[in-house]
């Protein structure tokens, strides 16, 4: 019996086994509808790790460490405590079973490593199985696990050929040979491959070698066929080769380790017949969609890697299509040998109607290319969906605006605030007020429905605020997913905080002199003015003082609140000595006043000095002037009637001027011209 056959023998009688123990002991696989009870069995193979029921996991290589989690819940609770049996079944090598225990997160886990040698590899390479058993409640749950143990990596074989892709067993010196690279990669996802190539000569030398590096493996043991030369140097020893490929993890400089063992082809060198060689071979490595389920209009990317597998530069055109739909063409021009670019092409799906869609990308053919089977890549399924309604979650603030622009501390300010509800959503949020950066109030509002406006009154108490200028603003806390956070905040303007104005309250505002410098004996002439900051009007006595002398008091009647009224002093320096005096002025307190501090001020500093003593008059002589000026009018007056008295009567019949000067003037007149 062959080794296929016995692999299925061997697993129909687990099979059967199985199906017979279930019946027994009434197990229940996990995540069946019977019960609430749940195994899952995985590895540490992300993505590929094997979540879900009799899920695959990806594959090991030799000497890998295996990881088995079982997660073990009832009703989505983690159960802990609670025994888990993992039972491992290699191809063709003994079973091996293991208990643990599930921790606080329901997860008991069993770890082991794949043998790194072995005699026979059949006992090693295939589908391990692993099964996963736990009792609960009565019931026995089960999860069972497969995964493939291989070379990860595996060179399938190496070919001498020509340029026609036949296989040719010599070639001569001076010319080249060209070899074809067969490899598959057993993983589920892509891996990263360096090839190194050596040709020896009969003598063991080495005469010539290549790094092919980054090329990327394809998973699920795709074929990967890759085509290089090498040139055969004129000094190779004539005789038998040997050319060697390994595939390695990295650059070999990078501390590169084996995939697998290396494969070998044997060709002769000859003297003769050295020919060029040339391979044409482009491949698409890769297409992946940016989604594999969209709504109709919305756009979807598809990336798509390609590769030159060849030894020419090449340019050519790559296509993507959606079913037979073209999707569009881009060009690749001078791609190097064994290099690779990514392309990005954009599905428009408004252009297509909702279903399923295949996603291809495609090179075309050039001239002699070597495999024409990897220029086509089908990527898998798209679901182009029926377009939801677009869902907006966006809260703004409207408006917010207060009651006045100024109010005295201890006053209540409403602030009005306006929220709308712009998204497509019912929203829960809440919503602050705020004097500059201080918070005043928050209010919350729930199953604020779309398109719905609320008004929001929210009271500032000021009692405890600072006289000042202060700016109102409102904000509303960003619900999930929210488009414009910008519009969250409103900021009203700015309010004045004031001091409450006192009952009864009269202030000196100031105290200004006539002159800052005045000579002993002048008067200065003192302007106060006074205030009335109360809310009643207010008599009341104000005060001038030099130093701490009284100089006169005034009395200030009915002064009405918030007016003014300037008073005037004077202050008689008669007998005041030389130096320099300060002038105050001080207003009564009324009754009920509290604040006394601004009923005084003091001005400031006026300089009195001694006059020039020839200047200096005796006051008596003030009042003895006006005696005399009255004495010598009278004087004057009696001499002027003493002399006009002799010649009055005939002067008086003459004319007024006669009678003033005493005597007829035309008869002065006409004794003047005699006399002449």
């Amino acid at each position: 019996m062959n080794t296929g056959l016995r692999r299925l023998a061997v697993t129909l009688i687990i099979t059967i086994v199985l199906l017979l123990s279930f019946t027994l002991v009434d197990v229940r696989i996990g995540f069946s509808s019977l019960t609430d009870g749940k195994i899952d069995l995985f590895t540490q193979k992300e993505p590929y790790s094997g979540k879900g029921l009799n899920m695959p996991s990806d594959a090991f290589g030799l000497g890998e460490l295996v990881i088995l989690y079982a997660l073990v819940t009832y009703g989505g609770i983690p159960l802990e405590n609670l025994m888990v049996t993992f039972y491992v079944k290699p191809p063709e090598a003994s079973s091996f079973c293991l208990t643990a225990e599930t921790n606080a997160s329901g997860i008991a886990t069993f770890s082991f490593t794949i043998p790194q040698k072995c005699v026979n590899e059949s006992e090693v390479f295939g589908e391990w199985m692993a099964f996963a058993n736990a009792l609960f409640d009565g019931n026995t749950f089960q999860d069972i696990l497969t995964f493939k143990v291989d070379w990860i990596v595996k060179l399938i074989s190496v070919r001498t050929i020509d340029e026609n892709l036949t296989h040719q067993s010599s070639f001569g010196i001076g010319g080249d040979i060209g070899l074809e690279i067969t490899l598959r990669n057993v993983a589920m996802t892509m891996k990263n491959v360096t090839l190194a190539i050596v040709i020896q000569d009969e003598l063991n030398v080495p005469v010539n070698s290549s790094i092919i590096s980054d090329l990327e493996a394809q998973p699920n043991e795709k074929l990967i066929l890759l085509y290089c030369k090498l040139y055969l140097p004129k000094w190779s020893h004539i005789g038998m080769a040997t050319v060697f490929v390994s595939a390695l993890t990295t650059s070999p400089s990078e501390g590169g380790v084996p995939y697998c063992p290396a494969i070998s082809a044997t060709f002769l060198i000859t003297s003769h017949n050295p020919r060029t060689i040339a391979f044409h071979d482009v491949a698409v490595v890769n297409a992946v969609p940016s989604a594999t389920s969209v709504e109709l209009g919305q756009s979807l990317n598809v990336s798509a890697v390609v590769r030159n597998e060849g030894t020419e530069v090449e340019s050519f055109n790559v296509s993507a299509y959606c079913d037979s739909a073209p999707i569009g063409t881009l060009k690749v021009a001078t791609l190097l040998p064994y290099s690779k670019v990514t392309l990005n092409f954009i599905l428009d799906t408004s252009l297509f109607t909702v279903g399923n869609y295949t996603i291809t990308v495609s090179i075309s053919y050039i001239t002699n290319e070597a495999d024409l089977t990897d220029n086509v890549f089908v990527d898998g399924i798209i679901e182009i969906k029926p377009e939801l309604p677009q869902i907006i979650h966006d809260i703004a603030i409207l408006n917010v605006t207060i009651s006045t622009g100024s109010l005295y501390i201890g006053d209540l300010l409403e602030i009005n605030v306006s929220v709308v509800n712009k998204g497509t959503e019912t929203e829960g949020f809440d919503v602050g007020t705020y004097y500059d950066s201080s918070l005043i109030g928050t209010m919350r509002v729930d199953d604020f429905a779309p398109n719905a406006q609320v008004n929001l009154i929210f009271m500032w108490n000021t009692s405890s605020i600072s006289e000042g200028f202060y700016q109102i603003s409102a904000s509303a806390s960003p619900v999930p997913d929210e488009i414009d956070l910008s519009d969250n905040t409103f900021v009203d303007g700015v309010v004045q905080v004031l001091a409450r104005p006192p009952i009864h309250d009269v202030a000196v505002l100031s105290v200004i002199p006539s002159s800052t410098f005045a000579y002993i004996g002048e008067t200065v002439d003192i302007h106060v003015i006074v205030k009335n900051h109360g809310i009643y009007t207010e008599s009341f006595n104000v005060t001038a003082f030099c130093n701490a002398a009284a100089i006169e008091t005034l009395l200030v009647e009915n002064l009405e609140p918030n007016a003014e009224r300037t008073l005037l002093f004077h202050w008689n320096t008669h007998n005041i000595a030389e130096g320099n005096y300060t002038l105050t002025a001080s207003a009564s307190m009324v009754p009920g006043e509290e604040n006394l501090e601004n009923n005084s001020y003091v001005d400031g500093v006026v300089e009195v000095v001694k006059g020039p003593e020839e200047w200096l008059v005796p006051d008596w002589f003030y009042w003895l002037l006006p005696l005399l000026l009255l004495l010598i009018i009278i004087l004057l007056i009696a001499w002027l009637y003493r002399r006009r008295k002799k010649n009055a009567g005939e002067a008086f019949y003459k004319g007024w001027t006669a009678w003033y000067y005493g005597y007829n003037l035309a008869v002065k007149f006409v004794e003047f011209r005699i006399c002449s």
